[in-house]
């Protein structure tokens, strides 16, 4: 597994999540931007909601706001210059592809995977858990996508991953995509600019206590 130092940010997103698409899809370019660093955190929302009494997604109990996100997914992609299309499907399982990024969650070609596997859901309708699809995404990207898979796919990576969305609940996050700067929860694709002027002006601010210090 590659390691990496604290990450200024941590997202929490789940593959199957449209505002989490939005989120992740624009988020390398925006850390850049900032020189910031961002540990990306698949979690299972699914066991989050069960979690916290719900069955499934809150919106497919509500109709109204169900088809209020579609509506708005179709503005806020097109604003975004996003290939978006409603999937057939909705909410679907994801699991997969959330234990690949677990397994290795800091290497260079976790944000393209991350991208690349929205796109196969939000844009081109397709199965994003079956392995098949993930293997082929990963030899996309030039990876050995069946290593990549069998590591995903070891107990205790599984495992990795159920803690990974405990911590998530143990933080606060309640839906994705959540954005955690220090104990500073951002909820929302609306609040990740937020989220990431905060830790811009926490970066800076630890610099500084600890240059006072030295």
């Amino acid at each position: 597994m590659t390691t990496n130092p604290a990450a200024d940010l941590t997202v929490y997103f789940d593959f199957s999540s449209p505002y989490s698409y939005l989120s992740v899809m624009r988020l390398p370019d925006l850390v850049r931007e900032r020189a910031l660093t961002v540990r990306y955190a698949p979690i299972v929302l699914g066991a989050i909601f069960n979690k916290l009494g719900w069955e499934s997604s809150p919106f497919k109990s509500q109709p109204l706001k169900m088809n209020y996100m579609w509506r708005d997914m179709e503005r806020q992609s097109q604003q975004l210059g996003l290939r978006y299309r409603k999937p057939s499907e909705f909410p679907v399982s994801s699991i997969n592809a959330a234990r690949v990024v677990s397994a290795d969650p800091y290497a260079d070609w976790i944000p393209e995977f991350c991208q690349t596997v929205f796109q196969a859901y939000f844009e081109c309708d397709r199965d994003i858990n079956s392995p098949e699809s993930l293997i082929q995404i990963l030899d996309g990207l030039g990876l050995d996508g069946e290593a990549q898979l069998r590591a995903a796919l070891t107990e205790e990576n599984k495992l990795r991953l159920r803690h990974l969305t405990d911590q998530a609940l143990m933080c606060g996050v309640f839906g994705a995509p959540s954005t955690m700067v220090g104990h500073e929860l951002f909820w929302g694709n609306d609040r990740l600019e937020d989220a990431l002027d905060y830790a811009q002006t926490f970066k800076a601010c630890q610099a500084g206590a600890s240059f006072a210090a030295a």
